[in-house]
Protein backbone atom coordinates (compact mmCIF):
# COMPACT_ATOMS: atom_id res chain seq x y z
CA UNK A 1 0.00 0.00 0.00
CA UNK A 2 1.42 3.53 -0.78
CA UNK A 3 0.03 7.31 0.27
CA UNK A 4 0.54 10.33 -2.35
CA UNK A 5 0.06 13.63 -1.34
CA UNK A 6 1.38 17.29 -2.51
CA UNK A 7 4.90 17.25 -2.23
CA UNK A 8 6.58 19.37 0.66
CA UNK A 9 10.02 21.25 0.88
CA UNK A 10 10.76 18.82 3.54
CA UNK A 11 10.23 15.67 1.21
CA UNK A 12 13.71 16.86 0.16
CA UNK A 13 15.34 15.40 2.96
CA UNK A 14 14.29 11.44 2.54
CA UNK A 15 14.36 11.75 -1.65
CA UNK A 16 17.86 12.97 -2.50
CA UNK A 17 19.58 9.91 -1.26
CA UNK A 18 17.01 8.07 -3.08
CA UNK A 19 17.79 9.83 -6.13
CA UNK A 20 21.13 11.51 -6.49
CA UNK A 21 23.83 9.58 -8.46
CA UNK A 22 21.95 6.28 -8.16
CA UNK A 23 20.82 3.78 -11.04
CA UNK A 24 16.80 5.60 -10.45
CA UNK A 25 17.89 8.30 -12.96
CA UNK A 26 19.12 5.89 -15.90
CA UNK A 27 15.33 4.74 -16.50
CA UNK A 28 14.37 8.82 -16.40
CA UNK A 29 14.63 11.47 -18.86
CA UNK A 30 15.90 13.69 -16.39
CA UNK A 31 19.51 12.93 -15.36
CA UNK A 32 19.05 13.64 -11.79
CA UNK A 33 20.04 16.14 -9.35
CA UNK A 34 23.67 17.55 -9.02
CA UNK A 35 23.60 18.69 -5.94
CA UNK A 36 22.13 18.82 -2.43
CA UNK A 37 20.84 22.84 -2.89
CA UNK A 38 19.76 22.62 -6.90
CA UNK A 39 17.65 19.63 -5.61
CA UNK A 40 16.38 21.40 -1.97
CA UNK A 41 15.70 24.49 -4.22
CA UNK A 42 13.84 22.12 -6.83
CA UNK A 43 11.28 20.74 -4.20
CA UNK A 44 10.48 23.61 -3.07
CA UNK A 45 9.73 25.10 -5.78
CA UNK A 46 7.47 22.55 -7.21
CA UNK A 47 5.77 21.90 -3.77
CA UNK A 48 4.83 26.23 -4.50
CA UNK A 49 3.70 25.24 -7.58
CA UNK A 50 1.29 22.70 -6.59
CA UNK A 51 -0.13 24.63 -4.04
CA UNK A 52 -1.04 27.32 -6.25
CA UNK A 53 -2.61 24.76 -8.55
CA UNK A 54 -0.09 25.01 -11.50
CA UNK A 55 1.16 21.25 -11.50
CA UNK A 56 0.04 17.83 -10.56
CA UNK A 57 3.24 16.24 -8.77
CA UNK A 58 3.27 14.23 -5.63
CA UNK A 59 5.43 12.62 -3.02
CA UNK A 60 5.45 8.48 -2.67
CA UNK A 61 4.71 7.68 1.02
CA UNK A 62 5.24 4.14 2.76
CA UNK A 63 2.28 4.17 4.79
CA UNK A 64 4.48 2.54 7.98
CA UNK A 65 7.01 4.70 8.79
CA UNK A 66 5.76 7.70 6.48
CA UNK A 67 8.80 7.37 4.76
CA UNK A 68 8.82 9.29 1.10
CA UNK A 69 9.72 6.66 -1.44
CA UNK A 70 9.39 8.17 -4.97
CA UNK A 71 7.70 10.76 -6.85
CA UNK A 72 4.75 10.63 -9.41
CA UNK A 73 3.57 12.72 -11.93
CA UNK A 74 0.42 13.66 -14.07
CA UNK A 75 1.27 16.13 -16.83
CA UNK A 76 -1.64 17.31 -19.52
CA UNK A 77 -0.77 18.32 -22.66
CA UNK A 78 -1.73 21.19 -24.34
CA UNK A 79 -4.72 19.78 -25.69
CA UNK A 80 -6.54 18.98 -22.57
CA UNK A 81 -8.07 15.96 -22.77
CA UNK A 82 -4.38 13.71 -22.59
CA UNK A 83 -1.36 13.61 -20.17
CA UNK A 84 1.43 12.49 -19.71
CA UNK A 85 2.41 10.17 -16.68
CA UNK A 86 5.33 9.30 -14.90
CA UNK A 87 6.61 8.01 -11.68
CA UNK A 88 10.19 6.79 -9.97
CA UNK A 89 10.66 4.70 -6.76
CA UNK A 90 14.09 4.74 -4.45
CA UNK A 91 15.78 0.90 -5.22
CA UNK A 92 15.23 -0.14 -1.56
CA UNK A 93 11.72 0.35 -1.86
CA UNK A 94 11.03 -1.41 -5.84
CA UNK A 95 9.69 -4.62 -5.73
CA UNK A 96 7.05 -4.05 -3.32
CA UNK A 97 3.97 -3.09 -6.23
CA UNK A 98 4.33 0.51 -5.04
CA UNK A 99 4.65 1.37 -9.04
CA UNK A 100 1.63 -0.56 -9.88
CA UNK A 101 -0.10 1.21 -6.70
CA UNK A 102 0.74 4.63 -7.68
CA UNK A 103 -0.30 4.36 -11.47
CA UNK A 104 -3.55 3.03 -10.88
CA UNK A 105 -4.02 5.77 -8.08
CA UNK A 106 -3.00 8.29 -11.22
CA UNK A 107 -5.28 6.97 -13.44
CA UNK A 108 -8.29 7.68 -11.42
CA UNK A 109 -6.93 10.80 -10.63
CA UNK A 110 -6.63 11.77 -14.38
CA UNK A 111 -9.89 10.63 -15.05
CA UNK A 112 -12.01 11.53 -12.56
CA UNK A 113 -10.71 14.70 -11.54
CA UNK A 114 -8.43 16.04 -15.13
CA UNK A 115 -11.47 14.73 -16.95
CA UNK A 116 -9.00 13.61 -19.77
CA UNK A 117 -10.03 11.22 -22.59
CA UNK A 118 -6.25 9.74 -22.50
CA UNK A 119 -3.72 9.16 -20.72
CA UNK A 120 -0.09 8.21 -22.09
CA UNK A 121 3.19 6.76 -20.64
CA UNK A 122 6.93 6.98 -22.43
CA UNK A 123 9.40 3.83 -21.26
CA UNK A 124 12.81 3.29 -22.79
CA UNK A 125 12.84 0.23 -24.21
CA UNK A 126 14.50 -2.32 -22.70
CA UNK A 127 12.71 -1.42 -19.21
CA UNK A 128 10.82 -4.44 -18.60
CA UNK A 129 9.94 -3.49 -14.90
CA UNK A 130 8.32 0.01 -15.99
CA UNK A 131 6.36 -1.86 -19.33
CA UNK A 132 4.92 -4.06 -16.63
CA UNK A 133 3.35 -1.39 -14.54
CA UNK A 134 1.59 -0.21 -17.10
CA UNK A 135 0.59 -3.23 -18.49
CA UNK A 136 -0.58 -4.41 -15.54
CA UNK A 137 -3.12 -1.15 -14.80
CA UNK A 138 -4.32 -1.72 -18.55
CA UNK A 139 -2.14 0.74 -20.64
CA UNK A 140 -1.49 -0.57 -24.65
CA UNK A 141 1.74 -0.69 -25.93
CA UNK A 142 1.03 1.85 -29.07
CA UNK A 143 4.32 1.84 -30.66
CA UNK A 144 7.99 2.72 -30.56
CA UNK A 145 9.26 6.42 -30.68
CA UNK A 146 13.20 6.23 -32.12
CA UNK A 147 15.94 8.58 -30.58
CA UNK A 148 12.89 9.80 -28.58
CA UNK A 149 15.50 11.36 -25.70
CA UNK A 150 19.17 12.38 -25.99
CA UNK A 151 20.50 11.61 -22.75
CA UNK A 152 24.27 11.10 -21.66
CA UNK A 153 25.64 11.70 -25.42
CA UNK A 154 23.26 8.69 -26.71
CA UNK A 155 19.65 8.43 -28.39
CA UNK A 156 17.47 6.32 -27.05
CA UNK A 157 13.93 4.88 -28.14
CA UNK A 158 10.67 4.68 -26.41
CA UNK A 159 7.69 2.56 -25.87
CA UNK A 160 4.73 4.58 -25.89
CA UNK A 161 1.46 3.23 -24.09
CA UNK A 162 -1.81 4.64 -23.75
CA UNK A 163 -4.97 4.27 -22.13
CA UNK A 164 -8.22 6.03 -22.81
CA UNK A 165 -10.74 6.86 -20.68
CA UNK A 166 -13.31 4.18 -22.25
CA UNK A 167 -10.91 1.12 -21.31
CA UNK A 168 -10.29 2.05 -18.19
CA UNK A 169 -14.10 2.49 -17.16
CA UNK A 170 -14.89 -0.99 -18.85
CA UNK A 171 -13.30 -2.96 -15.68
CA UNK A 172 -14.30 -2.95 -12.30
CA UNK A 173 -10.77 -0.92 -11.50
CA UNK A 174 -11.87 0.31 -7.89
CA UNK A 175 -14.44 -0.82 -4.65
CA UNK A 176 -14.48 1.44 -1.94
CA UNK A 177 -14.61 1.11 1.76
CA UNK A 178 -15.60 3.58 4.45
CA UNK A 179 -14.39 3.40 7.71
CA UNK A 180 -13.41 4.90 10.93
CA UNK A 181 -9.89 5.32 11.17
CA UNK A 182 -9.42 3.46 14.60
CA UNK A 183 -10.88 0.50 12.59
CA UNK A 184 -8.48 0.77 10.24
CA UNK A 185 -5.88 0.89 12.32
CA UNK A 186 -6.53 -2.08 14.42
CA UNK A 187 -6.73 -4.16 10.82
CA UNK A 188 -3.08 -3.49 10.46
CA UNK A 189 -2.03 -5.59 13.54
CA UNK A 190 -3.47 -8.80 11.28
CA UNK A 191 -3.47 -9.51 7.56
CA UNK A 192 -7.24 -8.71 7.16
CA UNK A 193 -10.06 -6.36 7.84
CA UNK A 194 -13.40 -7.64 9.22
CA UNK A 195 -16.38 -4.56 9.52
CA UNK A 196 -19.28 -5.35 11.89
CA UNK A 197 -21.69 -5.85 8.98
CA UNK A 198 -19.38 -8.99 8.12
CA UNK A 199 -21.43 -10.77 10.59
CA UNK A 200 -24.44 -9.00 10.91
CA UNK A 201 -24.83 -9.17 7.20
CA UNK A 202 -22.89 -12.09 6.17
CA UNK A 203 -20.93 -9.48 3.88
CA UNK A 204 -18.60 -6.14 4.18
CA UNK A 205 -20.55 -3.42 2.47
CA UNK A 206 -18.29 -1.83 -0.72
CA UNK A 207 -19.52 1.00 -3.41
CA UNK A 208 -18.10 2.06 -6.13
CA UNK A 209 -16.14 5.89 -5.92
CA UNK A 210 -19.64 7.57 -8.06
CA UNK A 211 -21.52 5.87 -5.71
CA UNK A 212 -19.52 6.63 -1.74
CA UNK A 213 -20.81 10.34 -1.61
CA UNK A 214 -24.13 9.15 -1.37
CA UNK A 215 -23.71 6.53 1.06
CA UNK A 216 -21.32 8.93 3.24
CA UNK A 217 -24.34 11.36 3.57
CA UNK A 218 -27.18 8.68 4.18
CA UNK A 219 -25.27 6.41 7.12
CA UNK A 220 -22.14 8.67 8.05
CA UNK A 221 -23.16 12.56 8.17
CA UNK A 222 -21.55 14.38 10.36
CA UNK A 223 -19.02 11.70 11.05
CA UNK A 224 -14.99 13.21 11.00
CA UNK A 225 -12.08 10.83 11.55
CA UNK A 226 -13.20 8.46 8.91
CA UNK A 227 -11.07 7.26 6.11
CA UNK A 228 -11.57 5.66 2.66
CA UNK A 229 -10.15 2.86 1.37
CA UNK A 230 -9.16 2.19 -2.32
CA UNK A 231 -9.41 -1.45 -2.91
CA UNK A 232 -8.21 -3.24 -5.84
CA UNK A 233 -10.82 -5.86 -7.04
CA UNK A 234 -8.66 -8.25 -8.93
CA UNK A 235 -6.48 -8.53 -5.63
CA UNK A 236 -9.46 -9.81 -3.50
CA UNK A 237 -9.27 -13.22 -1.85
CA UNK A 238 -13.07 -13.05 -0.79
CA UNK A 239 -15.67 -13.15 -3.22
CA UNK A 240 -17.22 -10.17 -4.47
CA UNK A 241 -20.52 -9.78 -5.83
CA UNK A 242 -22.60 -6.99 -7.27
CA UNK A 243 -25.67 -6.59 -5.82
CA UNK A 244 -29.23 -4.94 -6.05
CA UNK A 245 -30.14 -2.61 -3.61
CA UNK A 246 -33.49 -0.74 -4.09
CA UNK A 247 -32.43 1.14 -7.43
CA UNK A 248 -28.66 0.78 -6.96
CA UNK A 249 -26.28 -2.49 -7.99
CA UNK A 250 -23.32 -2.25 -4.98
CA UNK A 251 -20.28 -4.36 -4.53
CA UNK A 252 -20.89 -6.89 -1.59
CA UNK A 253 -17.52 -8.74 -0.25
CA UNK A 254 -18.78 -11.80 1.43
CA UNK A 255 -15.48 -12.98 3.59
CA UNK A 256 -12.43 -10.55 5.37
CA UNK A 257 -11.03 -7.68 3.13
CA UNK A 258 -7.53 -9.04 2.86
CA UNK A 259 -5.41 -5.99 3.49
CA UNK A 260 -3.02 -6.06 0.52
CA UNK A 261 -5.86 -5.45 -1.70
CA UNK A 262 -5.50 -1.73 -0.15
CA UNK A 263 -3.72 0.19 -2.98
CA UNK A 264 -4.15 3.01 -0.74
CA UNK A 265 -6.37 5.10 2.06
CA UNK A 266 -7.45 9.06 1.91
CA UNK A 267 -9.13 10.72 4.55
CA UNK A 268 -12.54 11.48 4.20
CA UNK A 269 -14.33 14.45 6.09
CA UNK A 270 -17.69 15.96 5.63
CA UNK A 271 -17.78 19.99 5.29
CA UNK A 272 -18.69 22.42 8.10
CA UNK A 273 -22.17 21.52 7.51
CA UNK A 274 -21.85 17.79 7.84
CA UNK A 275 -22.05 16.93 4.40
CA UNK A 276 -19.75 15.20 1.97
CA UNK A 277 -19.07 17.17 -0.95
CA UNK A 278 -17.83 15.63 -4.01
CA UNK A 279 -16.76 12.60 -5.60
CA UNK A 280 -13.05 11.43 -3.86
CA UNK A 281 -9.64 10.34 -5.97
CA UNK A 282 -7.56 8.22 -4.45
CA UNK A 283 -4.69 10.46 -3.34
CA UNK A 284 -4.37 13.37 -0.50
CA UNK A 285 -5.41 16.72 -1.95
Amino acid sequence: MIILRPPRAEDAVSLFPLVYQTGVADTLQWDGPTSWDEYRQGIASRAERVRRGETHLFTILEPASGQPVGMADIRPYEEPHRADIGLWIGRPFQGKSYGTQVIHCLIEYGFARLELEKIEASVFVGNQASRRIFEKNGFLLEGTIRNAVHKRGQYLDEWLFGITRDEYYSAASWIVHLCSQQSWLEAQLGNEYQAQSLDQDGFIHTSSPDQIVEVANTFYRGMADLVLLWIDPKRLQAKLLWEAVGAQVFPHLYGPLNLDAVDTITPFTPQVDGIFHGRPVPIDV
